[in-house]
């Protein structure tokens, strides 16, 4: 369960990714939040292809292994004007998805519930030709020093924690990129 501070994060994000506005008031007893959208305005996007994250030069696509749906929705709602997302539930799923096809990145739940874990699946994927160099991100609501750890033994390229806004998403996407360019070569 989310704490409050990042519940309130994660709608502000949500809402102003969608064109709106949000005001709140607090009081001991209820937090009032309304939301202002524009449902007759066709949403034009956030100006990250124009802005100092830029956008993709082409359309990298991406496998996200996440075992909670809601989640899942989420990322492909944060990364579908510039890349291409693909979803397994499992680890299993994950890694049938990953050797029927190569990917420019792989976003990878830690926690997957039974069978295949994340830590599991990466170093699958590592000892695999195709995804030997390419980016590998840990994403998880375990933050611990020794989670953080775990996954970068795994193979893992980088950790984002659970929340993150879809700017935290794609800086460390961009960032990585140079990473995916050099696995192709």
């Amino acid at each position: 369960m989310l704490k409050r501070e990042e519940a309130l994060r994660l709608i502000r994000s949500i809402v102003s990714l969608a064109g709106g506005s949000l005001t709140s008031r607090e009081s001991v007893a209820e937090l009032v939040l309304e939301v202002s959208l524009k449902p007759d305005e066709v949403f034009q996007g956030d100006g990250i292809g124009d802005g100092p994250l830029g956008s993709p030069k082409r359309r990298y696509s991406v496998l996200h292994v996440e075992d909670t749906g809601r989640f899942s929705d989420l990322v492909y709602y944060y990364l579908r004007e510039n890349y291409d997302v693909e979803s397994a539930q499992t680890g299993e799923e994950g890694l049938e998805k990953a050797m029927a096809k190569s990917y420019d990145y792989v976003l990878m739940d830690l926690k997957l519930g039974k069978g295949l874990s994340g830590y599991e699946l990466t170093e699958l994927l590592r000892k695999m030709d195709n995804y030997a160099r390419i980016p590998i991100v840990a994403i998880s609501g375990y933050t611990s020093r020794l989670d953080v750890e775990k996954c970068i033994e795994a193979g893992c390229s980088a950790f984002l924690s659970k929340p993150f806004l879809k700017e935290d998403l794609l800086r460390l996407m961009q960032k990585l990129e140079p990473r995916r360019m050099a696995a192709m070569a």
